[in-house]
């Protein structure tokens, strides 16, 4: 088969995926309607619509991939496309038993996340930016791209997801695929070609960015006689995937440790402010200080461009904020910039009068839109820098805690017609005496965790089932006071009527109140708050991460 005609078809297999990713957001708007007695006439109607377009989607991928054939690499990714494909059959995830609508909706999910679209992207990519190195005329020929041609990256929404996106990726690829696919990517969106790109990893930069949980990557570029340097920051996901470890044991343990120091930054060192668990931050500085400097090495004219998701839309932030390394940057559902993190690094940027002054105005909710008005004009526009958050991500909920903001532009997505129950704005809920408490809990988590956080994935599992009993059990130890029957009853209404738990505040507290006056064992406690840990809305809460994730989030508008 003539190479154009592979690309032709890659081109319509890559186009089938795409419309797979977009029926699974399909579905996962559907999720709210699960739990509504009333809508169950509505989801029968979305069900049948998404269940006869995944059959018709599975066809087509199915048909494709018996059309992809070329050299030995080629024939290698096709091979692994076919893997994927005879893994995820269409009815695999179909009960014998007859279903509920809500139960239909569960399969379609499952089904869906088993397509590993994820994955079959990056293997077509892949094929793509190859046949682009080794036949480059046929390729521009055949490749056509449907999407206008820009002059400037950073004007290319894609082009930001799509490298974003890398960060997760990259255990699928060798680092010559990785080169090859930033190539093609720039092709993609700008129709011209680059001789080559220069790749940096934080891990191999800096020996100790793997053991604290710390990863970016920067490519180097020249388009249209402009030096450019893209730098990505990694956000808070793992993955059990990763090809490159054919031990699951290896896996898990790099999940667990990687996940536990991401998540130990993110709440002791972003949310609660302390400097002594922030090494993820001192690492960023490092890295990007390091790029700076090769980058004015090689050309001082290099534009130095930031791209960061969740914890590293946060870095995006904070690092500009206290150094200003960037000529423009770009965030998704970024994590807030912690007030107390940046006195501590550059208590000189800005007089005391104005530290009080923000100090006062983030101390409670800093969602208000006065309140980052105040904020802008005190700190500066940095306009950038360009955030983009899904109006209701669980990112929102940090900005309900002290000290928090952002800097930069805000633009809000969401899509129409959609009744979303989650609530990102904890403050109707938590008062700070909450706040203070949820902040006490996970500090203390991370106390308990820091002797076996070098361990093993299970034993760092097992200390964390250790202190959620105790702490289970010393809430039945207090629950009796006043002061802890009301942290509770907060905790209990907010995540009822976020739709992460069924049972209501009064069904919670009757749980935690019954036989009071028994000793109990960790175990006994447990095993009777079945019922109230039962009750989590599963398909709600896998919905919120996956609004919150670059694929779910990029097709909010």
């Amino acid at each position: 088969m003539a190479i154009e005609q592979v690309i032709q078809t890659l081109m319509r297999y890559e186009e089938t995926l795409a419309e797979l990713g977009k029926l699974q957001f399909r579905a996962h708007l559907a999720v709210p309607l699960m739990n509504d007695q009333t809508q169950e006439s509505a989801l029968l109607k979305r069900n049948n619509r998404l269940r006869f377009q995944y059959q018709q989607l599975r066809q087509q991928r199915t048909q494709l991939l018996t059309q992809i054939t070329g050299d030995v690499y080629v024939r290698a990714k096709s091979q692994r496309l076919k893997i994927i494909n005879q893994e995820t059959p269409a009815n695999q995830a179909k009960t014998a038993t007859p279903q509920t609508q809500s139960e239909q909706l569960q399969d379609l999910l499952v089904a869906l996340q088993n397509e590993k679209l994820d994955e079959s992207n990056a293997v077509v990519n892949q094929i793509l930016a190859y046949l682009l190195q080794q036949a480059p005329l046929a390729f521009k020929n055949a490749f056509k791209p449907r999407v206008a041609p820009v002059t400037e990256l950073m004007a290319s929404r894609q082009f930001k997801l799509d490298l974003m996106m890398l960060n997760y990726l990259d255990i699928y690829f060798t680092e010559d695929e990785l080169k090859r696919y930033v190539i093609f990517l720039i092709y993609r969106y700008t129709q011209q070609t680059v001789d080559g790109v220069i790749f940096y990893n934080a891990r191999t930069v800096l020996p100790n960015a793997e053991a604290v949980g710390f990863s970016a990557v920067a490519y180097r570029f020249i388009l249209n006689g402009q030096g450019q340097c893209f730098i990505s920051y990694k956000g808070t996901e793992g993955s059990m995937e990763n090809p490159q470890v054919p031990s699951f044991r290896q896996r898990f343990d790099t999940y667990v440790r990687e996940n536990y120091q991401d998540w130990k930054y993110n709440i002791d060192a972003m949310l609660i402010g302390h400097p002594h668990n922030d090494e993820q931050l001192q690492l960023a500085r490092r890295f990007t200080r390091y790029l700076v400097r090769r980058m004015a090495k090689i050309d001082p004219a290099t534009k130095i461009y930031a791209l960061g998701h969740s914890l590293g839309g946060h870095f995006v932030q904070t690092l500009q904020l206290l150094d200003r390394p960037f000529d423009a940057g770009y965030t998704l559902n970024a994590a807030p910039i912690q007030l107390k993190q940046i006195k501590h690094y550059r208590p000189d940027l800005f007089d005391e009068q104005t530290w009080r002054q923000l100090f006062e105005l983030t101390k409670a909710d800093t969602q208000s839109p006065a309140i980052a008005q105040e904020m802008r004009q005190l700190v500066g526009p940095f306009d950038e820098i360009q955030n983009d958050w899904f109006v209701k991500d669980l990112t929102r909920i940090y900005f309900g805690f002290p000290y928090t903001f952002y800097i930069g532009t805000a633009q809000y997505l969401t899509t129409k017609n959609w009744d979303y129950p989650f609530i990102a704005d904890i403050t109707p809920y938590l008062d700070p005496t909450d706040l203070a408490f949820y902040s006490q809990f996970w500090g203390n988590l991370i106390h308990h965790l820091k002797r076996v956080e070098n361990s093993n994935g299970s034993i760092m599992l097992a200390g964390l089932l250790t202190y959620g009993l105790q702490a289970l059990r010393d809430a039945y130890n207090a629950i009796k006071t006043p002061e802890a029957k009301a942290i509770f009853n907060d905790f209990a209404r907010y995540l009822c009527d976020a739709h992460i738990f069924n049972d209501s505040p009064v069904v919670v507290q009757a749980h935690f109140e019954k036989e009071l006056s028994k000793p109990r064992t960790a175990l006994e406690v447990l095993k009777g708050e079945w019922p109230f840990l039962s009750s989590v809305n599963n398909e709600m809460v896998e919905t919120v991460i996956y609004c919150h994730t670059i694929s779910g989030a990029r097709y909010f508008k």
